[in-house]
């Protein structure tokens, strides 16, 4: 049988073509090319212009697209009588996915004036593509760009049919303030500006929504949205809304997270009952912070029992995190120059080189520590903001307490005696320990400390700043002093105990300062739970300065000096380690809040019957972590939404 004759056959036999005349037919399949396609090969790619289209006739496809985050998202699979590529023919656009062979397919081409002769003789087959086309754009869009992502994708194409596109143009005013939305929006494509009486609120970008604080509120709470340039927008109903959001759990969790992120005064009861949240649900399920020690430890001993799904969860985060060796690289380089720079002052004794093992000394430990405590960090900012921390604290916490201390410590009425010694030592803690903190309180305002893990991150920068620049002043000391040696040996000994000393101290005061600022729960708040807090801040820096006073305590003998440095280590360490845990695991939980479709991507792979195909990626081709336009958060790969603030995350291309 001839090509034309088995196109015909298979035309005829195909419910699209039904009612199409058999001229139109013999014109279409004198004009298709039987084409074959090996396991792997691309048939369409995304982002191409289209000028043809394929029926399947043997074999099956795999229908796939980038999303904003670069992640390749499974989309359908098609067999047998499957028609591909019609939708930029019908629509004239480019490519919105790639059609991929999975294992051997056998495909008939229709070239575009074919094509368009069909759709021009047949209502039947214009009205079906017209249809097939829009269901098909539009899952494509909920699939790459919405909060509805983590709906499982034949339920996806329901949701589709149920929401319309709209064009708008720049200055279009979407919404005004004070006037309650009824729909539902979802940004494909564009910028818009969110505006609250004068003042600019945010700018949302593709993949971003609004609306929903109207829709769960039955008041009007977005403000102000203005198009800043051309675009397009996925539009739901309320009754729809309601509807899809009664369906999905996860849904419902993410919208719960957002809201407590945005506007936390908006979770009174009502909004937790429609989103099937209660204060006790959240909590568990991870919404809210812990309060109390009680509740920190607790969180603890809840993560070794943690169910089987739970610890694949938090695994699959976990690897998706930022490169966490960078310490090692620094430990190298600082580290390989200090030596270099030691041997060399050795060697030479040229100021060149001893200035250079003096600068290289006093920053190894420090950079190294901060660097560790980052790496630990889930969601953190970019490198420039901690460095930002650190060299405001070198330069403003060390003359501060240098000046600070003079002046406290210049009574003489009790020099010699045990009680002066405490009085000296617990005086510099509180003075240095203060005044750490002071800066990072200045860093960790408003939603820039959501995390446990940004005031100990914070608080390391801190800490480490003073205790870098600290390190070169006693070594500057030294070689005023002639003494060369004597300050290779202090700046060796400062960098090997660095990681138990400032660092740490000011890591605990901070996370007990960000207990106590944490606005998480403050709707169910009780006067109990207000002093919890307070106990929870003095507790932090009582400990910070226990920790500094008892390290720094001039003991009569060596065994004291070094019982006392051992017992402050092992405490200050294990105190750390505790808090970077309780840290992890709620980073873990916010940013799978928020982000509900990381933890379903198998489960919609499954959906449409396969896995990844051959030779590509589920993650973004960079595996680079993505970055918040809005409040500059470092993401992990795969992220689509950022637990800080609540916006979408987008790949720079």
């Amino acid at each position: 049988m001839s090509t034309a004759e088995s196109a015909v056959q298979f035309l005829q036999g195909h419910p699209l073509f039904r009612g199409v005349p058999e001229s139109e037919l013999l014109a279409a399949a004198g004009s298709m090319h039987e084409e074959r396609f090996e396991a792997g090969s691309y048939l369409i790619e995304e982002g191409s212009y289209g000028s043809s289209c394929y029926f399947i006739k043997s074999g099956e496809v795999r229908i796939t697209s980038r999303n904003l985050i670069g992640d390749s998202v499974t989309l359908d699979r098609l067999g047998e009588g499957a028609l591909i590529g019609e939708v930029a023919l019908f629509l004239e656009e480019k490519r919105t996915s790639s059609v991929q062979a999975i294992g051997g397919v056998t495909a008939l081409r229709l070239e575009q004036n074919a094509f368009s002769r069909l759709a021009a003789a047949s209502p039947m087959f214009h009205e079906s593509l017209s249809f097939s086309a829009r269901i098909r754009t539009m899952h494509a869009m909920l699939s790459k760009a919405s909060i509805w992502a983590a709906i499982p994708n034949a339920e996806l194409r329901g949701l589709a049919e149920v929401t319309v596109r709209r064009k708008v143009y720049k200055d279009d005013t979407i919404l005004e303030e004070g006037v309650k939305s009824d729909r539902f929006y979802m940004i494909s494509e564009g910028r818009f500006e969110v505006r609250s009486g004068r003042r600019k609120k945010q700018i949302f970008k593709a993949g971003d929504y609004f609306g929903e604080m109207d829709l769960l509120t039955g008041e009007a709470h977005t403000g102000t949205v203005k198009a800043l340039e051309s675009g397009e927008l996925m539009v739901m109903g309320r009754d729809e809304f309601h509807f899809v959001l009664q369906q999905y759990e996860p849904v419902r969790r993410q919208f719960y997270e957002v809201l407590d992120i945005r506007r936390p005064d908006l979770l009174t009861p009502e909004v937790q009952a429609k989103l099937h949240f209660s204060a006790e649900e959240s909590s568990s399920g991870g919404a809210s912070h812990p309060t109390g020690v009680s509740e920190a430890a607790a969180a603890v001993t809840d993560g070794a029992a943690e169910s089987a799904s739970e610890q694949s969860r938090t695994a699959a985060v976990s690897n998706a995190a930022p490169a966490r060796d960078r310490w090692m690289d620094i430990v190298l380089w600082l580290g390989g120059l200090f030596v270099l720079f030691t041997i060399l002052a050795v060697w030479i004794r040229q100021p060149v080189w001893i200035f250079g093992a003096l600068l290289t000394g006093g920053f190894l430990g420090p950079v190294t520590f901060v660097a560790y405590i980052r790496g630990s960090q889930l969601l953190g900012f970019r490198p420039a903001r901690l460095a930002l921390v650190f060299g405001v604290s070198a330069l403003t916490t060390v003359p501060g307490a240098w000046v600070l201390e003079r002046y406290l410590l210049q009574d003489p009425g009790l020099s010699g005696t045990a009680a002066s010694t405490w009085r000296m030592v617990l005086t510099i803690a509180v003075v240095e320990e203060i005044l750490k903190l002071a800066v990072c309180l200045v860093f960790l305002r408003g939603r820039t400390g959501r995390f446990l893990m940004d005031a100990i991150v914070f608080g390391a920068a801190a800490g480490m700043g003073f205790a870098a620049l600290e390190s070169i002043l006693y070594g500057w000391t030294y070689l005023q002093q002639g003494a060369a040696p004597g300050m290779l040996a202090v700046l060796w000994v400062r960098a090997l105990l660095s990681p138990f000393g400032h660092g740490t101290w000011t890591a605990i005061a901070a996370a007990g300062i960000w207990y106590g600022m944490s606005r998480r729960g403050d709707k169910q708040e009780t006067s109990g739970s207000g002093r919890g807090k307070l106990v929870l801040v003095m507790l932090g820096i009582l400990l910070s300065i226990l920790l500094h006073s008892v390290w720094n305590y001039p003991y009569a003998n060596g065994g004291g000096k070094l019982i006392g440095m051992v017992s402050v280590g092992v405490a200050g360490i294990a105190l750390l380690y505790l808090l970077l845990r309780i840290g992890a695991k709620e980073e873990i939980e916010r940013l799978g809040a928020v982000n509900p479709e990381r933890h379903t991507e198998h489960r919609l792979q499954d959906t449409v019957g396969n896995q990844p195909a051959e030779g590509t990626s589920t993650s973004n081709a960079s595996g680079k972590s993505l970055v918040c336009d809005s409040c500059r958060t470092v993401s992990p790969p795969a992220s689509r939404y950022c637990a800080r603030c609540g916006q979408a995350l987008q790949l720079k291309r």
